[in-house]
């Protein structure tokens, strides 16, 4: 952990100001991970959109891609759920201050809030993993399309300009056609 935190000791263990700002310190360092998260992924998909269309053969693959990093958003919301559901978790137990065994509530609090956030920041961060690879997996995937469009394009450029050779040959051959016949039309008069 980057932050080292010392507890002042109160009567039946630590104390309670200074768990409870932790708490809330842990929550609000989530908080700003996940709108980071969020903003990049905001990011990636405006830079997504920026991409040439894919070629039909690979609308599918991207499809796919699609379909996976939707599952990884849900993932996401289900986090930010299970941090709502953990923050009134602890106002909770900062309301429940009369009891005996207050401290060691807090201290078993402040360990769930610890463990619930080690277990997000791990899952936040295998989804920001995953939803990168399947991010780079679909530009490399675009990126190989649009290669073989711009192909197809050039061998179409190239097929068009022989065509308008052809066609240019041809005008030219009639009109030598048309020359030529009337070089030797006979006079009818």
């Amino acid at each position: 952990m980057a932050t080292q935190m010392n507890f002042r000791t109160a009567l039946n263990g630590f104390n309670r100001e200074d768990v409870v700002h932790y708490i809330e310190f842990l929550n609000a360092k989530h908080a700003a991970d996940l709108t980071q998260l969020n903003s990049e992924l905001d990011y990636l998909r405006n830079r997504q959109n920026e991409l040439p269309a894919p070629a039909p053969e690979q609308e599918e693959i991207i499809a796919q891609q699609a379909a996976r990093i939707r599952e990884l958003f849900d993932r996401c919301t289900a986090l930010e759920q299970e941090l709502t559901t953990i923050k009134a978790e602890k106002g909770n137990l900062a309301q429940q201050s009369s009891c005996s065994n207050h401290a060691e509530e807090e201290l078993e609090a402040y360990r769930r809030a610890e463990r619930a956030e080690r277990v997000a920041r791990e899952r936040a961060e295998n989804l920001y993993r995953q939803a990168n690879g399947a991010l780079a997996d679909a530009t490399a995937k675009v990126d190989e399309a649009a290669q073989q469009v711009g192909q197809i394009s050039d061998r179409v450029a190239a097929q068009l300009a022989e065509l308008q050779e052809a066609v240019s040959s041809s005008k030219q051959a009639l009109r030598d056609a048309a020359a030529t016949m009337y070089t030797i039309r006979p006079n009818i008069d």
